[in-house]
């Protein structure tokens, strides 16, 4: 296939994806290794991790990183097919980044996969079955965990409490989470926090908004 050839086939998907294509992607639509490896040197592709190029002239997407290491989980599946089934979601701090919830240190992507050999740099993918479809949003074209889900994940995972509560009152300003339904997900939590055996979620709540130097809303919490 020629180059002019090459880049109306690979537009077709890119357009679809961020301006993004994976190398086992555009051999599915016809372009092999070598058209891609001439286009990468014409400039009319820009590698942008293992395997994934992006479109030249198409903006930067926002959180390329996390984008990149999505289709990698899949890299022949294009992404608008990976929004239901089984495919890995956005999860624990590439999750928070997304809703825009907390502080927590930038570096690692995230993702929750049921079945996955992908290995990279910066990547961390948490083997675990897909959530149910009511714990998943689409934000950006990529699934994410709600920021529920995200919560409970993140104190799974024993984050600080400082870093969790940062999470939580962000998400209770922006009206992603309800504090009695979330105190009743994450007392089973309060232990491994510090807290007494006979403490409550609402208690929990309370104890990770003060790491967070955060007040608890009495009315909501209690």
């Amino acid at each position: 296939m020629d180059y002019v050839n090459a880049l109306v086939t690979l537009s077709r998907v890119t357009t679809q994806q961020w301006g993004l294509i994976t190398s086992e992607q555009a051999e599915q639509v016809g372009v092999d290794a070598a058209c891609l490896g001439g286009l990468v040197q014409s400039g009319v592709l820009t590698v942008v991790g293992s395997d994934v190029f992006q479109l030249a002239g198409a903006p930067v997407p926002q959180h390329l990183d996390i984008k990149v290491a999505w289709l990698q989980l899949e890299p022949g599946t294009p992404a608008w097919q990976r929004l239901s089934g089984n495919s890995g979601v956005v999860s624990h701090s590439s999750a928070c980044r997304l809703h825009g919830l907390g502080d927590l240190p930038v570096g690692t992507v995230e993702m929750l996969a049921a079945d996955s050999s992908l290995v990279e740099l910066g990547v961390r993918v948490h083997h675990a079955p897909r959530p149910d479809p009511t714990h998943i949003l689409v934000v950006d074209g990529l699934p994410v965990t709600t920021a529920e889900r995200t919560i409970t994940d993140l104190l799974y995972s024993g984050l600080d409490g400082g870093h969790v509560g940062g999470v939580v009152a962000d998400a209770a300003r922006l009206g992603l989470v309800d504090l009695r339904s979330l105190a009743q997900q994450v007392a089973v939590f309060a232990s491994a926090y510090g807290l007494p055996a006979s403490a409550s979620g609402p208690d929990l709540i309370s104890r990770l908004l003060a790491d967070a130097g955060e007040q608890a809303p009495s009315p909501v919490v209690g």
